[in-house]
C-alpha cells in the first residue's frame, strides 16, 4: 500500500507540473520532429497501432498496426525506447502519415517527441520522423502513466 501511495504522489507531482506548462505545449500539431528544414507536408495516408509501453524515465513501447496507403492496408509491428516519463500504460491510437510517397519509405526507425498522461484513461499525442515521411498519432491510453519526452519507434511491415 506504501508503495502505490509513494508511485500516485510522484505522479501527482509531475502531472501538476505538466499542466502548468503551457498548454500549446501539450497540443498535437506543436510537437514537431521535423528538421531544421521544414517541409511542406502531404496527407498519403492514416495507421491504427495498438501497443503496450512500459517507462521508468527509460522505456520501450511494443505492438502493431494497420498503414491504410494508396487504397491497401499494409500491417506492420512496431518496438521502441523513449526517454522522458514513468508508468504503464495500453494505447490505442490513431494517426496520418505525411510525404510518403512509396510503401519502401514506410519501415525503418523513426524519431521524435511525445506527451502523455493517463490515470486509468488518459490521452497522448506524438509526432516521428524517418527520412523525410513524417507520423502525427493521437492516442487514448489505459493505465497509470505520465510521458513528456524523446522516442525513437523501429516499424517493420509484416507478410
Amino acid at each position: 500500500m506504501r508503495n502505490k501511495t509513494i508511485i500516485a504522489a510522484i505522479l501527482s507531482t509531475v502531472i501538476g507540473a505538466t499542466f502548468a506548462l503551457p498548454m500549446s505545449v501539450l497540443a498535437a500539431d506543436d510537437i514537431s520532429a521535423a528538421p531544421a528544414e521544414k517541409k511542406e507536408l502531404v496527407e498519403s495516408g492514416t495507421l491504427e497501432v495498438s501497443a503496450k509501453q512500459m517507462r521508468l524515465i527509460v522505456g520501450g513501447t511494443k505492438g502493431t498496426g494497420v498503414l491504410h496507403f494508396n487504397g491497401k492496408n499494409y500491417k506492420f509491428k512496431m518496438s521502441g525506447a523513449s526517454l522522458g516519463g514513468v508508468g504503464v500504460t495500453k494505447v490505442d491510437a490513431v494517426g496520418t502519415v505525411y510525404n510518403l510517397n512509396d510503401i519502401k519509405d514506410f519501415p525503418g526507425t523513426y524519431a521524435g517527441m511525445g506527451v502523455g498522461a493517463t490515470a486509468v484513461e488518459g490521452a497522448g499525442a506524438s509526432t516521428w520522423e524517418n527520412k523525410g515521411v513524417v507520423v502525427k498519432m493521437k492516442s487514448k491510453t489505459e493505465g497509470l502513466a505520465l510521458n513528456m519526452g524523446m522516442n525513437a519507434i523501429t516499424i517493420e511491415l509484416v507478410k
